[in-house]
């Protein structure tokens, strides 16, 4: 993605005999360009939030495969979540059964805390995917501690697409605010 948005490129600015009336381009349906711009970011945006979902999920699945003995998992599920069945699996003998409750409910909060930033990333609260970003960043530490390199290398694409929902997002805000900063009541009776 270039530095420069679309936006700016692609909007026209005119001032109208000196009154500083700023208009923006249309597209064919009549509409603002900016308008369009800002709907290609927010699919962007939707698409990065997406992944928390995701991310959820193939845990919950990996944390079930676990605990039903599979010998196999998600790449995109979170280290984290294996690591405490690892923990809770290694304590089971000596502390009994309940350990592993104690896991599977642990898995199942970290699992649901990322359904709670995928809500409000698509909502666009930027918030949402920074610490998503950060927790799942951290997260690939624990593969990296443990030499395992395809769900690292994994995490690093995840995080990519994070990124790229981040960077959508805040380009939706910026759009957004040159849009409310540069409407006209001929532009608003367009919204409507």
């Amino acid at each position: 993605m270039s530095d420069q948005s679309p936006v700016s490129s692609s909007s026209t600015s005119n001032t109208s005999a000196g009154q500083g009336i700023t208009t923006l381009g249309l597209n064919q349906s009549g509409t603002p360009a900016r308008w369009d711009h800002a709907e290609t970011y927010r699919v962007q945006m939707r698409s990065g939030a997406r992944w928390f979902y995701w991310i959820a999920g193939l845990s919950l699945i990996n944390t079930i495969a676990a605990f039903t003995n599979s010998n196999w998992s998600f790449l995109a599920g979170l280290g984290i979540t294996q690591f405490v069945y690892g923990i809770a699996l290694g304590l089971s003998e000596s502390v009994g059964g309940v350990i592993t409750i104690i896991a599977l409910v642990l898995n199942v909060l970290v699992a649901g805390c990322f359904i709670f930033l995928g809500v409000f990333a698509n909502k666009g609260y930027t918030w949402a995917f920074i610490i998503g970003l950060i927790v799942y960043a951290l997260d690939g530490l624990i593969f990296l501690a443990f030499q395992m390199w395809f769900p690292l290398a994994f995490h690093v694409f995840v995080c990519w697409c994070l990124y790229k929902g981040l960077s959508a997002n805040r380009s939706v805000k910026k759009v957004e605010a040159e849009i409310a900063a540069t409407s006209t009541p001929a532009t608003t009776q367009l919204q409507n």
